[in-house]
């Protein structure tokens, strides 16, 4: 397993330096919306180390296909340029019904063809497979979305960004369990985690905050699936978006590394072969 950080900030690039330096990540997901404008040679040289992408702004559920061509000729350029192990982006509402919400919404899993059509179209235009992250279910779609998520990848090709801090979230929310995504761990390579909170409009619902330590329930699920997530080019990474704080964050990739154990001789390794 590969452990890595998610970078979303030009100000934490010393940071994530640091923390490559010292062995405490493999490699770095960039927030790839984030760095469009920066010159391609530029941010190649800027980690030497393997990268993923991670989509956050495409909107590809609800943008117009004119928006979706300029944005996906942009990426595919930082792809070809940067080889990143994997691309992925989120399957969610930005603005259901022409609404902008406070957070962002869960699709509605009964309205299936839509979405993989969707799905198929902006995978086609990134030239990848494209890697969709599960969502922390706030009301009973947490129940839906394992198979919702199995068919899409079984009939589209697209992977899955299986985050793990999202589905303790759903569980606590709505009672969906766990072991509802035993096999869709066991299937994919890509894993995100981070810290939860409670939402400061309704503490009784749970958020995916990334702004805290991972809970002990999330390592718990880590450490009872361990050999279902640790596999050959797996990755996972590891999100702060808020309280950026050193000495915090490498407590957490301490505990992920505990899980995970470095491979002898074999750092980075696989990871490099799924890039090409």
């Amino acid at each position: 397993m590969q452990i890595g950080f998610n970078f979303t900030l030009n100000g934490t690039l010393d940071m994530v330096r640091r923390m490559l330096r010292e062995r405490q990540i493999d490699y770095c997901e960039l927030l790839i919306d984030n760095f469009l404008n920066v010159p391609v040679k530029e941010l190649a040289d800027a980690f030497e180390c393997p990268v993923g992408f991670h989509i956050m702004l495409s909107k590809f559920l609800e943008n117009d296909r004119e928006t979706l061509d300029k944005l996906a000729k942009q990426i595919r350029i930082l792809i070809d340029a940067l080889q990143p192990a994997y691309v992925s982006d989120h399957l969610l509402r930005f603005a259901p019904n022409g609404r902008n919400l406070f957070y962002l919404g869960e699709i509605d899993y009964a309205q299936y063809a839509p979405v993989r059509n969707r799905v198929e179209q902006w995978q086609d235009m990134l030239g990848v497979q494209l890697h969709l992250e599960n969502y922390p279910s706030i009301m009973d779609g947490g129940w839906e979305q394992p198979e919702f998520f199995r068919r899409l990848c079984r009939e589209t090709g697209a992977g899955i960004l299986f985050d793990a801090s999202n589905a303790v979230v759903a569980r606590h929310n709505c009672g969906a369990p766990l072991d509802a995504w035993n096999d869709v761990i066991s299937s994919t390579r890509h894993f995100h985690v981070a810290g939860y909170g409670p939402s400061f409009l309704d503490p009784r619902v749970i958020v995916d905050s990334h702004d805290r330590e991972m809970a002990p329930d999330t390592l718990e699920f880590l450490r009872s699936m361990r050999a279902a997530f640790d596999k050959p080019g797996s990755t996972i990474t590891y999100e702060r978006d808020f309280e950026i704080e050193y000495d915090s964050i490498a407590i957490d990739l301490e505990r992920l590394r505990e899980i995970f154990p470095h491979a002898e001789d074999t750092t980075n390794e696989s990871l490099v072969a799924c890039a090409g």
